[in-house]
């Protein structure tokens, strides 16, 4: 007897609501049979069940947790997921499960009911349960023959037993479709969808093997302009809205925007960088806060005619409803309607950036506001009047890249937003999950637009490396033995097609870890990077002090920009750089025929050549 079904069985009364349509899958075959599954129950017996009726539209769970369709389908690309799975039920972006490994089966009574069908191999990132950790999706379909063809599962989705997440679905294909029949199943299980391409895996540029070029530097000064000296030794200098904030906050009005340009064309003006190739500087937007210190989102927030652009605050009747809310609506003389906090904001005297005197936003208070992207004008102008602009990557002569696109929206509200939006604003269950689907819409249109036309951003950068170095900075020692370094490398990177190589990867290092650990730090890059990969600083603060920089950053690396099949080995902390180009650096370390196995294994195609000189190693395949 199925221990699941019984479990699920006891449940079913809490699964009354259906969920809601979030978008159609029309690529999805409905041909009779195309969606056929077989179920053996009893000495050479068997019964077929047919799904090919199922409605093929993406469906959310009431919480907006999860995203779901027909087995034989995948949930439709809105989402924002990238890389998307092909999967027929979402946990956000995390695929639960694929019809390429099922299982069938019902209570052991009776099937008139219905049936079970689970679906194994959904993702371990993280780990969820015993090894190796995938979620699994039980499609609990029950026989309902009074229910129309297009009903949809129950909006509620239980995860029992754990990782194990069951969704219920009433419709008449439950129902056995055939006869009994004589003999085991014999007909093909229904073939798993094609894997959808990942479209923003890598960026559309020229991949660069250059090592100083392969530097990332994501940095502010909030006390003035950042030093350009500093910037151009690396290969991508990336900029966060505080970067001169002390100066910004105290123009009237504030030209955060402006001043974040005019750091970028300085950096351009003394490194513009390879035609082709990356994009020399990076700078900040944000998703969903409308931040008024930037002249462009502050044009929209002053002008009446784009106020259905911003979320209000619940019944504001101006200054009279100053305390009516977690939040101030007001502040001196200035109210706002516009839902806003000072959670990240330049105040007087002091806050996230001080004005001396009063701060000037503009007509409304300094605050962090809330795009609507409900509102479908708005639209439009986010994609190609705030992000993709003369500021970022139309900017004359040399484009401007986009770094951290910052926050987004939750069924809870706001990221790093204050806590009570919800509350604030009157927002119901249901345009909370209106404000998330829209949001995700918006941020997948500009991905569709930016990506083609050679842009990026930090958030689409997926590896972080192996970590397979071995740190001893205090408080952050992080030890790899032998055996798991090499089963590493030999397993995920001395392949043919290193499944890591198929994402962008930011090697993100702490200043600490710089300045000790550096040569480790360096070759395990060398070692296991891919063609759009970088190694440096993530956000670690603002500060007007250089960050510490190794001196194997400066080095010439692999200059030839060629893909490598191995890139480096470290072994009594020197590093060796193996490569199919003659783009070689090598430390120290002892070289001898083991050296060929360690790095290599049993790939056939993967082979050390020694004859040459005594510190030059070269792979032959």
């Amino acid at each position: 007897m199925n221990l699941v079904l019984i479990i699920t069985a006891a449940v079913v009364g809490t699964l009354l609501f259906a969920s809601t349509v979030v978008s159609n899958a029309s690529d999805v075959d409905g041909t009779p049979g195309s969606c056929l599954f077989c179920l053996d129950n009893g000495p050479d017996k068997s019964t077929t069940f047919d799904l090919s009726s199922l409605p093929k539209d993406t469906y959310q769970s009431s919480n907006g947790e999860f995203w779901m369709t027909t087995p034989c389908g995948r949930t439709s690309q809105m989402q924002n997921c990238d890389p998307m799975s092909g999967d027929p039920v979402l946990q956000g972006c995390r695929g639960l499960g694929s019809i390429a490994n099922f299982s069938i089966d019902y209570d052991g009574t009776s099937m008139e009911s219905g049936f079970n069908l689970t679906l194994f191999n959904g993702s371990n990132d993280p780990p969820c349960g015993p090894a190796p950790g995938n979620r699994a999706t039980i499609f609990r379909f029950v026989c309902d023959k009074t229910v129309a063809a297009n009903n949809p599962p129950d909006d509620v989705v239980i995860e029992y037993p754990g990782c194990h997440y069951v969704v219920t679905w009433r419709h008449p294909a439950a129902c056995a479709a055939a006869t009994p029949q004589s003999g085991a199943c014999k007909a093909p299980a229904p073939p798993a969808p094609p894997p959808l391409p990942c479209q923003t895996c890598v960026p559309t540029w020229k991949p660069t093997w250059d090592m100083m070029r392969s530097t990332f530097l994501y940095t502010c000064n909030d006390t003035g302009l950042h030093s350009v000296d500093e910037a151009i030794k690396y290969g991508v200098a990336a900029y966060d809205w505080s970067n001169a904030k002390q100066l910004w906050a105290n123009t009237k009005p504030m030209n955060d925007e402006e001043m974040l340009t005019m750091q970028a064309e300085m950096v351009l003006k003394a490194d513009p960088g390879i035609p082709g190739e990356q994009p020399r500087v990076w700078v900040y937007r944000n998703t969903i806060k409308a931040l008024n210190w930037y002249t462009s989102v502050r044009e929209k927030l002053d002008d009446p005619q784009y106020a259905g652009w911003f979320v209000k605050f619940k019944d504001y009747k101006g200054p009279e409803s100053n305390h009516s809310y977690h939040v101030p609506a007001c502040t001196y003389e200035k109210c706002s309607g516009f839902y806003h906090d000072q959670e990240q904001t330049p105040e007087h005297p002091r806050g996230d950036g001080s004005c001396v005197d009063e701060c000037d936003c503009g007509k409304a208070p300094c605050g962090e506001y809330i795009f609507d992207h409900r509102n479908e004008s708005f639209s439009d102008w986010f994609v190609n009047g705030y992000m993709i602009t003369d500021e970022t990557l139309l900017h004359k002569p040399i484009g401007i890249g986009l770094s951290w696109l910052d926050d987004s929206m939750k069924l809870t509200g706001p990221t790093e937003e204050d806590q009570h939006f919800i509350n604030d604003t009157g927002s119901s269950a249901q345009d909370m999950q209106d404000h998330v689907a829209a949001y995700r819409e918006n941020m997948w249109k500009l991905q569709q637009k930016l990506i083609p036309m050679g842009g990026y951003y930090m958030q689409l950068i997926r590896e972080r490396g192996p970590q397979v170095r071995t740190s001893t900075v205090p408080g952050r020692e992080h030890n790899v033995t032998v055996s798991e370094c090499i089963e590493t490398l030999r397993t995920q990177y001395c392949v043919s097609e290193p499944e890591p190589w198929k994402y962008a990867a930011l090697y993100s290092v702490r200043p600490e870890d710089a300045a000790q650990d550096g040569e480790n730090y360096t070759a395990e890059f060398l070692l296991t990077r891919g063609p759009y990969a970088w190694l440096g600083y993530s956000w670690v603060g603002c500060t007007s002090d250089v960050r510490p920089r190794p001196p194997q950053w400066y080095c010439c690396f692999c200059s030839c920009r060629q893909r490598y099949t191995a890139a480096a080995f470290v072994r009594r902390r020197r590093f060796i750089v193996v490569s199919n180009r003659k783009c070689v650096i090598v430390g120290n370390g002892h070289l001898d025929e083991s050296l060929s196995s360690i790095l290599c294994g049993s790939t056939p195609d993967c082979k050390l050549d020694l004859t040459l000189a005594r510190n030059d190693i070269w792979v032959r395949a």
